[in-house]
């Protein structure tokens, strides 16, 4: 629901400010002097030109890319579900929650599927041996999905200033930069979308790792859990 909230208020902005950006630069070219006669237009500057393809190539670049790692995040990341599913498959077919876990990638789910083949690489069904796999195995690959994201999202303060900075180079021209300014709100809303998915996917894996690593360790050790036959 937060997300939602957030995306149709920044839709909502990118609109009303769009509307109003557009009436002043309608308003602006409808100027008269004092007579009513119409204001002759300026003589463009040599440099327009360039400032004009600049402020476009910068905000559709920064847009673009931003766009890019947003898509990393589509499909969501329902922590309860998934949590559930991953229960229940534990409890019932060890070996497919660890299929699913597994392709659950850039997520808590990732790091669940490499403690799972890290415990079943050792080949026993002691507890002691699987515990002190499991963790220090999802402790791992769980620093390096959050890791990647932060990696992420930094590569994005770097998109969304070229937005930003088209936006600003549009403000040194003779009108209003509308299409820029949409741009660097759109450029926004996809740092956001990046930033809260980022926050959400560090904050399950700390949960995971209480909630569903005890789980893993009893499923491994409880004989329902299939170990791959000994390499000979």
């Amino acid at each position: 629901m937060k997300r939602k909230y957030l995306a149709s208020l920044v839709l909502g902005m990118i609109v009303v400010l769009g509307t109003l950006c557009a009436t002043i630069e309608i308003a602006h070219a409808q100027e008269v002097d004092e007579n009513g006669e119409p204001i002759a237009e300026k003589k463009e500057s040599p440099t327009s030109l360039l400032k004009t393809v600049g402020q476009y190539a910068l905000g559709i670049v920064g847009v673009g890319m931003l766009l890019i790692s947003v898509t990393k995040t589509f499909g969501g990341l329902s922590y309860p579900a998934a949590r559930l599913s991953l229960i229940n498959l534990l409890r019932t077919n060890p070996n497919q929650a660890e299929m699913v876990a597994r392709g659950m990638e850039g997520t808590f789910g990732e790091a669940i599927g490499a403690a799972m083949k890290g415990a079943a690489m050792v080949g026993t069904p002691d507890p002691v041996m699987i515990a002190s796999t499991t963790t220090p195995t999802y402790d791992g690959i769980g620093s390096a999905v959050a890791q990647r994201w932060g990696a992420l999202l930094t590569k994005g303060k770097l998109y969304l200033a070229a937005a930003c900075g088209g936006f600003v180079l549009g403000l040194s021209g003779d009108s209003f930069p509308v299409v820029s300014l949409l741009l660097a709100l759109l450029a926004v809303a996809c740092f956001l979308r990046v930033f809260l998915y980022k926050g959400e996917v560090e904050s399950t894996i700390v949960r995971a790792r209480h909630e569903l690593i005890p789980e893993v360790d009893r499923a491994m050790s409880s004989g329902r859990y299939q170990f791959p036959p000994p390499k000979q």
